[in-house]
């Protein structure tokens, strides 16, 4: 018997061998219908040994012997088990259909083998093949009733009540052989799906990918141990609902679409990100989300009810380089646009005073100048001076953000008092407020303590600050400079009454070059520095700067600085911790 079952082995068509069920139910087909066609024949030499003589239904019920060596050959070339075990049913229903002919009609022994049809269908899985089954029997029945009552039946000897009952008898016996058989090939798969998934268990057990199963509705029938690795539980947490509770709202449709996927077939690769479990027991904050790479494909047959295979892999590195390559390239875009947004506002800030510089220059070396007055002497020379400050301050400002940036620009902190500062950067820009029709005040509040800092660069913020505030303010506006202090805080802001920032603008303030006005179309010249070497200064006396700006009322630029103590090292800075910065604002 095992050499047999080996060589009807071999005959199982290619295309189930890898599915062992599928190839489990080949076999036994196989292995069925050969032995059921070859057995007769084998007793054959016996019954012509006893010299019994066929009858003609005899031979013709040996010849139909063929069909199922016959219908076995077609499914090892073909095999389509379903038409297989259709073919077999029908060909069952000939004979049964042959031999009642020929023994009485609706009286013959041979009828109750009908049932035998859709029994042999049912064992194809398929429900057509047996309505095909049950549709032929019908069939059957209804040409035998018709040949019955048009008297078309050929007259037989009436069959006894023992070979009827040996007819039944004989229809139960293989009624109940096509039960067993369909008994074993369920129990043959129950036990190839119970290795499936003890081997599925096993394997998903050794890796480190997190591997789930999931049933038809997405809910997690079985996860592996990688859960407590990668999402920090118990495997048994994920069951059911619990993978999909900890699915990101966000990636919720796309983790349902590639189950969905997988279900039609369809082998599909997502990232999603999940709630991974805080660590250390009482841990109040909030969980943090991992990304993970999910893989859907359908599972194979012998898993059972579960249709869909995932496998989740940790690629929050992978997201973060790849998050790493895109903030350094938009750092890169940045940086090419304050190229770009530089020479297209040195363009204007360093040829205006040069073509000034320039063009006076060679008017004072004409010899003609001597027809010219003095006074005109005087103010082309003015001219001159003044194109050299402008260009000189371009400069300075561009040296001192390139320090900054660079980690240059050393600070020096001592204490100093704040009044004089204030009195003396008011007196440096009251000339250009009063030929700007802007007034100035000051608001030092009453016994203010000294500040820990660098005289000149607390000079030179209060300078630029006091200068963008009256290029920005209106003839008849005012500017005003304040200075108070507020626990360990010390705060210098200047307020104008101008035309303000746009909020979608007052973010950027402080980067270099950059103007709330186009470089072309702008209305006051600057280049833009001078915010960005105040912030420059601020951060590096660890403190912050802050805006607050209402369109066509006005800005407020304050700088909060640490009061500091007398101790602080040169070169060193203090720094504020964000409650002081807060209260301060």
């Amino acid at each position: 018997m095992k050499a047999v079952l080996e060589h009807v082995a071999g005959w199982v068509h290619p295309s189930v061998a890898d599915d062992a069920l599928a190839s489990a139910r080949h076999r036994a087909f196989l292995l069925s219908h050969i032995l059921g066609g070859v057995a007769p024949f084998a007793a054959l030499p016996g019954l012509l040994a006893s010299g019994h003589a066929a009858s003609p239904l005899e031979l013709a019920a040996f010849c139909w012997l063929l069909a199922p060596i016959l219908i076995a050959l077609n499914l090892s070339r073909s095999g389509d088990l379903v038409r297989a075990h259709t073919l077999s049913a029908l060909s069952i229903v000939v004979l049964v259909v042959a031999v009642s002919l020929s023994t009485g009609g609706l009286a013959s022994i041979a009828l109750p083998w009908l049932v035998l049809a859709p029994l042999e269908a049912g064992l194809s899985g398929s429900r057509r093949a047996v309505g095909v089954a049950i549709v032929a029997a019908a069939g059957a029945v209804a040409l035998l009733l018709g040949l019955n009552v048009a008297g078309l039946t050929p007259t037989a000897e009436p069959v006894g009540p023992v070979l009827t009952a040996l007819g039944v008898f004989g229809a139960s016996v293989c009624a109940l052989a096509l039960a067993l058989r369909a008994a074993e090939s369920v129990g043959e798969g129950d036990a190839l799906s119970r290795a499936g998934r003890a081997r599925f268990e096993l394997f998903a057990g050794a890796v480190s990918d997190l591997v789930t199963r999931h049933a038809p509705d997405g809910t997690v029938t079985f996860a592996s141990p990688a859960a407590a690795g990668l999402l920090g539980v118990a495997p048994r947490e994920l069951v059911g609902r619990g993978l999909f509770d900890r699915i990101h709202i966000g990636d919720r449709p796309a983790f349902l679409h590639a189950l969905a996927a997988a279900t039609r077939g369809a082998e599909t690769t997502i990232e999603i990100r999940a709630r991974r479990a805080a660590s250390g027991e009482g841990a109040r904050s909030p969980e943090p989300f991992v990304w993970l790479e999910m893989r859907a494909r359908p599972a194979p047959a012998d898993l059972g009810d579960a249709p869909v295979l995932a496998a989740f892999r940790d690629v929050s590195d992978r997201k973060a380089h790849e998050e790493a390559l895109l903030a350094a390239r938009q750092d890169a875009d940045r940086a090419s646009l304050a190229k770009t947004r530089f020479l297209a506002t040195m363009s204007h800030e360093l040829r205006t005073p040069l073509n000034a510089i320039i063009g006076f220059s060679e008017i004072l070396t004409d010899e003609r100048l001597c027809r010219l007055e003095p006074a005109r002497r005087s103010d082309y020379a003015a001219l001159i001076h003044q194109s050299g400050l402008h260009l000189l301050d371009v400069v300075n400002g561009i040296l001192d953000m390139s320090k900054i940036e660079t980690g240059c620009f050393a600070v020096f902190p001592e204490p100093c008092e704040v009044g004089p500062v204030v009195e003396h950067c008011l007196g440096m820009v009251a000339l250009k407020a009063e030929a700007a029709g802007v007034r100035l005040a000051a608001e030092v509040a009453p016994g203010l303590p000294p500040v820990v800092a660098d005289p000149r660069a607390l000079t030179q913020m209060a300078l630029n600050l006091l200068s963008n505030a009256i290029k920005f303010t209106p003839r008849g506006g005012a500017v005003t400079l304040e200075a108070q202090a507020s626990g360990r805080v010390f705060t210098l802001a200047v307020r104008d009454t101008g035309c303000g920032i746009a909020p979608e603008h007052i973010n950027r303030l402080g980067e270099a070059f950059f103007q709330a006005s186009g470089a072309l179309d702008r209305p006051h010249e600057g280049s833009g520095l001078g915010l960005s070497v105040v912030r420059g200064l601020v951060e590096l006396h660890g403190g912050r700067l802050a805006i607050e700006s209402v369109v066509d009322r006005g800005t407020k630029v304050s700088v909060h600085l640490p009061l500091g103590a007398a101790s602080a090292p040169r070169g060193g800075r203090a720094t504020l911790d964000a409650q002081e910065m807060r209260q301060s604002a």
